[in-house]
């Protein structure tokens, strides 16, 4: 489960350890499901990579994109984790 364990900082520059439960693309934009160690409720995050290689998480900030996201990724859960 190591692997799977990725730190952010978060808003307030503190450190968060986060587990990725699944990556998933829709469409060309690649989704992350991610969630806090001690919890299984999960958040998801559009993946970006620059253009040197690093990966950025950003928040979807479009309710319809997200219900959207969520419903796919409901769908192929269990095929992904």
């Amino acid at each position: 489960m190591e692997d799977n364990i990725i730190e952010l900082i978060n808003d307030e520059g503190k450190v968060e350890k986060l587990v990725v439960e699944a990556t998933f693309h829709v469409d060309d934009v690649q989704y992350a499901v991610l969630h806090e160690i001690d919890s299984d409720e999960g958040m998801i995050y559009c993946l970006e990579e620059t253009e040197d290689g690093e990966v950025i998480l950003s928040m979807i900030e479009d309710e319809e994109e997200l219900k959207e996201v969520i419903e796919i990724y409901e769908g192929i859960a269990d095929d992904l984790i």
